[in-house]
């Protein structure tokens, strides 16, 4: 089966909406939705987020763009994944344009929850700093690795990278989002 990854801040189309920061109160602890950790009770319950004058796009795509490398999904593309059956969050929040006035109340913030080891390390390209990973350069699935993934996870060597089962992405193709760009992952033969 075909992986892919999921590119969480394409940079297409300039009338899109592209989501800086984190919603409010939540700046100190955007590593957790990024990393795959979980958010529990320290995520607020009217979570605000607000458009910045950085990116002045204001059309909400299935997949808003952001630059912390969160995940974020329109109700539609949301709920194909959570039929996944996979542990993970999806945290609402209101969205604000550049005006402080409601754009949406239809988009959330995926978090899947954990990490899955997939990575051939030998055929990956893994820049290390002693013995803690920096950045994967390139990403070579493991085969073997692959028999028990589920089809959404984050990679152990890089949590934010986010990777979809080729039955993911047909299910979510059948949606005709906006703003999703994949890339098809190389595995190891």
């Amino acid at each position: 089966m075909d992986y892919f990854q999921l590119n969480t801040s394409p940079a297409v189309d300039p009338a899109y909406c592209v989501l800086y920061k984190e919603p409010v109160g939540t700046n100190m602890l955007r590593y957790r939705m990024s990393m795959g950790v979980a958010m529990g009770d320290k995520y607020p319950k009217d979570a605000k987020w607000y458009m910045t004058d950085d990116a002045p796009g204001i059309k909400l795509p299935s997949l808003i763009a952001t630059v912390t490398s969160l995940l974020v999904a329109d109700r539609r593309m949301k709920e194909v994944i959570e039929r996944t059956g996979i542990p993970m969050e999806c945290l609402p929040f209101t969205l604000y344009d550049h005006k402080k006035r409601v754009a949406s109340t239809d988009h959330f913030i995926i978090n899947p929850l954990g990490t899955f080891d997939c990575l051939d390390l030998k055929q990956s390209e893994i820049i290390y700093e002693g013995d803690e990973v920096v950045v994967v350069e390139k990403f070579v699935l493991s085969p073997e690795k692959l028999r028990s993934a589920p089809d959404i996870f984050r990679v152990e060597q890089e949590p934010q990278a986010y990777v979809l089962s080729h039955q993911l992405v047909d299910e979510l193709r059948q949606l005709d989002p906006s703003n999703v760009y994949l890339t098809r992952l190389e595995q190891t033969s």
